[in-house]
């Protein structure tokens, strides 16, 4: 019987194509950490940690890397906004608004982050002086329950529009708020498109490099020029 190597084909196109449709265009990544990983928060291992039942704690999120955040996570009792996001000038949060607050929609993952937020709203924060929301919610908690899409949810995706040198870029972060009844959560990673105006899909992370592609399709045509092997 003459034996191919179809077996390993298709574990190479298992590790191939996977990485393909995650990847695209020209992409920032970055992956978060916690400093003191606890063993009672196995999210730990994933990202960063932002539990606060009093005083509130911010984390600065530079997404370019220009000394200047575009977003600000915060997380502190239900009175000051339970876990949230704000958007420096200009920049916006895919939310859902309701009355006088906003609420973080999360994303599955491959959902298209573009200028049309198919149903939802872009929402810029400011001072409610001038007609805008302080923030969006992930989750906010009080004794009688607790509000916002994220509560309970480990892992989902938001949508950010932001600004860079005046030019309107879209990204996404990963958090959750697992622990239902806790104003706080994790941040797990983050990532933007560079070409302006470029939707970015939920997930979406950079393209393979060149050397990783060559070496793939090198082992690929060596696979295919084995001789056969009779058995």
């Amino acid at each position: 019987m003459i034996r191919q190597p179809r077996r390993w084909l298709g574990l190479l196109l298992l590790l191939v194509l996977p990485s393909a449709a995650w990847a695209q265009g020209t992409i920032v990544h970055r992956q978060l950490s916690t400093p003191n990983p606890d063993p009672n928060f196995p999210w730990d291992a994933q990202g960063l940690r932002l539990l606060s039942g009093f005083d509130p704690i911010f984390y600065q999120m530079d997404m370019n890397g220009d000394g200047s955040p575009e977003y600000t996570f915060s997380s502190a009792n239900a009175s000051l906004g339970g876990f949230s996001i704000q958007g420096a000038t200009g920049n916006a949060v895919l939310s859902y608004l309701s009355l006088n607050a906003a609420f973080v929609v999360p994303l599955d993952s491959l959902s298209p982050i573009r200028a049309d937020p198919g149903g939802f709203d872009w929402t810029r924060h400011g001072s409610r002086s001038e007609g805008m929301v302080p923030d969006s919610t992930f989750t906010s908690c009080v004794n009688i329950g607790c509000i916002g899409f994220f509560t309970g949810v480990e892992s989902a995706y938001a949508g950010l529009q932001f600004q860079i040198d005046g030019q309107t870029h879209y990204g996404w972060v990963r958090a959750g708020a697992p622990i239902a009844g806790l104003n706080g959560g994790w941040i797990y990673e983050y990532a933007y498109e560079t070409r302006p105006g470029e939707a970015i899909l939920a997930g979406a992370v950079p393209e393979p490099s060149t050397w990783a592609l060559l070496v793939a399709g090198g082992f690929l045509f060596w696979l295919l020029g084995r001789p056969n092997r009779m058995a």
